[in-house]
């Protein structure tokens, strides 16, 4: 018996003595149990991904293969959703025969222009017009604000849902951007295999102190693209949308530096309220990561010269998407500027996240070190 109880002390598997041999223990199961669900988890998010990889690419390549779903800032022309004809009496909602050389319409669920749209602009649209129809006399097209509001509210929240973790990872990327300078410019003129591997190592052992996947941070990558052409797909195809002037001055369905080329001044406006928030929504997550950090600074001559290129890329980066939300329709630009305001306090919620969590970590420590537990 003695030799029982020392066996129950010393291992702490066995809690239950009376236990057949046969019944694993609670302790073995459990971890068990929580690899099989990490497991399960892991494989349904990559399945995930790359469904949503693979339908937001068949969006934006559709128009290659497929002319039924050409579009048209006129109504009445190219691809249209909308409201039955006769429906509502309203030219604006009610689809009706009409001029276009590609045109189509739909107003219910079908499978006739692919996958993409029948699983995820449909939805979307169908969205958009059941709120904007019962606010159709809401002043200079607000309701179709509001539609495109409430329809990029659910998406954001279904992918912060899924990708919380990257977003949490990209933030503490912005943390060590002057560390990864600083190695960059110490291997700058390695040329050799195992110069290479060491430089390599010492990123990774940098990753792993700040508790970093740097693999992660793609995640976010997977999901902007198909929440992008929904929107794009969304605007350019509903009916009340290509109606809409927002304030009476911005036509959704038009260019602004297209118009602004044209001599319709108004659009300078638009972009001046549109592209600042974009910049703001790219540049904000470096802001926050300085607070928390003075990795970002490098420490060198040479590092800070390695940092100055990698902002440059980020300037470059972000000089483009400005020029895209300049030459996208002005639905679209309504979509990139909700979506910068969403991204905005989605990178505050995960910065006050990392410090929370760090200062939990600090106090477990404290609370360690003072028992004399490392």
């Amino acid at each position: 018996m003695a030799h029982v109880g020392a066996l129950r002390i010393s291992n702490g598997l066995l809690k239950n003595s009376t236990s057949p041999f046969w019944t694993a223990p609670a302790d073995i199961r459990k971890p068990i149990a929580k690899k099989i669900l990490k497991a399960i988890w892991k494989w349904s998010k990559l399945l995930v991904f790359i469904f949503f990889v693979v339908i937001g690419l068949w969006g934006c390549f559709q128009t290659m293969w497929d002319s039924s779903i050409t579009t048209s800032k006129e109504i009445g022309a190219g691809l249209e959703f909308g409201y039955t004809f006769g429906m509502t009496g309203d030219y604006r909602y009610d689809l009706c025969a009409s001029y276009g050389k590609y045109f189509n319409t739909f107003s219910s669920f079908t499978w006739d222009y692919g996958p993409f749209y029948a699983l995820f602009v449909y939805p979307g649209a169908m969205l958009v017009i059941s709120i904007m129809y019962p606010l159709r006399d809401m002043w200079g097209g607000i309701n179709g604000l509001i539609g495109l509001f409430v329809l990029l509210l659910i998406i954001r929240l279904f992918s912060i849902m899924v990708t919380l973790k990257s977003s949490t990872q990209n933030e503490k990327m912005q943390e060590v951007q002057g560390k990864i300078a600083e190695i960059n410019a110490k291997y700058k003129d390695v040329k050799d295999m195992a110069g290479k591997q060491k430089k390599q190592q010492e990123i990774m052992e940098i990753y792993k102190k700040n508790k970093i996947k740097p693999f992660a941070a793609f995640e976010q990558m997977f999901i902007t693209l198909p929440v992008f052409m929904i929107v794009y797909r969304v605007v350019t195809i509903l009916r009340p949308l290509k109606a809409t002037n927002l304030f009476n001055i911005w036509n959704f369905t038009s260019i602004p530096m297209t118009e602004v080329f044209a001599g319709n001044w108004v659009f300078i406006f638009f972009l001046l309220i549109v592209i600042p928030v974009q910049i703001l929504s790219m540049k904000i997550p470096q802001w926050l990561a300085k607070t928390r950090s003075r990795n970002t600074k490098a420490i060198s001559n040479s590092g800070g010269k390695q940092f100055k290129k990698t902002m440059l890329i980020q300037y470059v980066f972000m000089a483009v998407m400005c020029v895209v939300v300049a030459m996208s329709a002005t639905g679209v630009g309504v979509y990139w500027f909700f979506n910068s305001i969403f991204g905005v306090i989605q990178s505050y919620v995960v910065h006050k996240i990392i410090l929370s969590s760090r200062r939990k970590n600090s106090t477990l420590e404290s609370k360690l070190s003072k028992l004399g537990i490392e």
